[in-house]
């Protein structure tokens, strides 16, 4: 794969995470059950989009399993949220919080292999640091009392992995 095909799947995956995390956050003001509904939809979707994406990349990438594993692993949470949205949400929460975590470690990853051969990869590590943080905050418990502030917590963290994705392509296609 060549470095303008890869650069070009770090921007799709990028407009795709913005384009979810802003649906999260500005469309399902309504209910606690829109939330859910809204960021099952959001982690299935990039969940499909993250197993195919590291298919497709497995020759470049040295990180192969660890995306193919998260992104199954972000389906299989998007699709539990989907089937039971209430009965479990104490665990969904959790795995959620879990889910960002392991984001961050992946991402940072991500940068430990790339910081050699592209430019503005802090804008990456930023992101890792905030996807920890988000994790963090929905491990440890604070925001279980209202599972929207977690699904607006999600939005804010796919939101920010989204915009690190296309700053990342910004800086680094016009080297090309």
């Amino acid at each position: 794969m060549s470095e303008k095909r890869f650069l070009t799947c770090i921007l799709i995956e990028g407009i795709i995470l913005m384009v979810l995390g802003l649906c999260v956050l500005i469309l399902p003001k309504i209910t606690e059950l829109s939330f859910g509904v809204m960021l099952s939809a959001a982690f299935i979707s990039y969940g499909i989009y993250k197993v195919i994406h590291s298919v497709m990349n497995r020759n470049y990438s040295k990180r192969f399993l660890l995306t193919s594993a998260l992104g199954a692993f972000l389906l299989t949470i998007g699709i539990l949220l989907l089937l039971v949205p209430k009965v479990s949400l104490l665990w969904l929460i959790a795995l959620t919080g879990v889910y960002f975590i392991l984001e961050s470690i992946e991402t940072t990853a991500f940068v430990s292999q790339i910081r050699n051969m592209y430019g503005f990869w802090g804008c990456k590590f930023f992101s890792a640091i905030i996807l920890m943080l988000i994790g963090l905050l929905i491990v440890i418990g604070i925001p279980a009392t209202s599972f929207w502030l977690v699904a607006m917590l999600c939005g804010l963290g796919l939101l920010v992995k989204g915009i690190s994705k296309i700053t990342f392509y910004n800086a680094n296609i016009a080297n090309m």
